[in-house]
């Protein structure tokens, strides 16, 4: 294992930051003192549901434990691929995906589009562009988190990423192609270090699920194409992290960490490799862990960041792993209204179930499209997600609410 200053494009920025020595970091998040009610929910079945609290998290770019980063290997030596080629759901060169291999998808300006976390597992970054808007679609296959930014500066200028080599407390660290010194933890999406330091990347909107549910839900979904990037497409149906001396595969082997971790009380809630949706308003993370979850399941919550309240609905369907936020706000001629859920029985063979709201009686389906009543033919708003191992929310964010 190699310490921070492998990375050569910011050793002066690093040296800088730490001291020259790679000392004097702390060791660990920057404390909270409560936030009063975090959040209310229906139906949890967690014995460790609680209220989310602000601090007990690494958003202090001043006090980031510059010590901790460690490099897994060398700048770029994972290979970020730029704007690659997609192809339909009955492509050829869709032929590495099984039906039960799992998809980041989005939607944008209606346009369909699926990164399999078999690409990401041997690249890691994907910039794109999807409905003339560009994207960053990241896997860390450390900490299980795929996540999708917007890849549009305020300035207008395109965002690029790379693959740092650098890993904080397991999880992927990314650098700003257009500095190369900037680096972005991808959990916190916040520049730590470089000309970029405490500029925030905007989290956008992901749905994360089997392909086999993707592409029953978006029937015209294109998908990143095997054949056009940069190994055999045979590759893509390997996952690599597999190590029979540590348990084997290390999406649920709990002993199985490879880096250095800093382990906390809140990380040891649940078992480390244990799947959990989270949502962050500020400093007010949320977590909705699968397993206290039904197998199908519907949640009306509210987080409060703040004197703002976020009233948010959750859906879960655990034979697709699928876990999406809505917001429960619907604004119609300048009128909000807050509504509630209830599970109904579906209509249409792509849903298990469906959603109505008490308030109009519309019927909603898991994609937030009205489709019957008051509201039909209206969207709710999907809010920006994102999945990850319980070991990596519980050390990031250490004061996270828990569903």
């Amino acid at each position: 294992m190699k310490r921070l200053f492998s990375f050569p494009l910011i050793l002066a920025v690093l040296f800088a930051a730490c001291g020259g020595n790679g000392g004097g970091g702390t060791t660990g998040p920057t404390n909270g003192t409560g936030g009063g009610p975090g959040s209310s929910a229906t139906g949890s079945r967690s014995e460790h549901a609680r209220q989310p609290r602000a601090g007990g998290n690494f958003l202090d770019v001043a006090s980031f434990p510059t010590d901790a980063i460690v490099s897994g290997a060398c700048p770029d030596c994972i290979p970020a691929v730029t704007d690659p080629d997609f192809v339909s759901a009955g492509d050829a060169g869709a032929g590495y995906l099984r039906d039960n291999d799992i998809v980041m998808g989005i939607v944008i300006n209606g346009e369909a589009r699926a990164y399999p976390h078999n690409i990401g597992w041997h690249h890691e970054i994907i910039n794109d562009t999807a409905g003339d808007e560009s994207v960053i679609v990241t896997l860390c296959p450390l900490t299980g988190t795929g996540m999708v930014f917007n890849g549009v500066a305020a300035d207008g200028e395109r965002i690029h990423v790379g693959v740092s080599g650098l890993l904080f407390n397991n999880n992927l660290i990314m650098y700003d192609r257009r500095d190369r010194q900037s680096l972005y933890p991808q959990m916190i999406y916040k520049a730590v270090l470089g000309p970029r330091q405490s500029e925030e990347l905007e989290l956008l909107p992901v749905t994360e699920c089997t392909w086999e549910y993707w592409k029953r839900i978006h029937p015209d979904t294109r998908v990143i194409d095997g054949n056009g990037t940069r190994y055999n497409i045979n590759q893509y149906t390997q996952y690599p992290y597999i190590n029979p001396s540590q348990g084997g595969d290390y999406r649920t082997a709990n002993a199985y960490i490879l880096f250095p971790n800093m382990d906390t009380a809140t990380s040891a809630l649940f078992g480390a490799k244990d799947l959990a949706m989270g949502v962050r308003f500020g400093e007010m993370v949320k977590a909705y862990p699968f397993q206290a979850m039904r197998r199908e399941d519907v949640i009306n919550d509210t987080i409060v960041e703040g004197p703002r309240q976020h009233p948010i609905l959750v859906v879960f369907y655990r034979d697709a792993q699928l876990a999406v936020p809505f917001s429960r706000e619907i604004t119609v001629n300048g009128q909000a209204t807050t509504l509630t859920f209830e599970k109904v029985n579906s209509t249409v063979s792509a849903y298990p179930f469906m959603v109505k709201d008490n308030e109009t009686g519309t019927t909603w389906n898991l994609k937030g499209e009205g489709v019957d009543g008051t509201h039909e033919g209206r969207q709710l708003t999907q809010l920006p997600s994102h999945n990850g191992f319980w070991f990596a929310w519980g050390t990031f964010w250490q004061n996270i609410g828990i569903h």
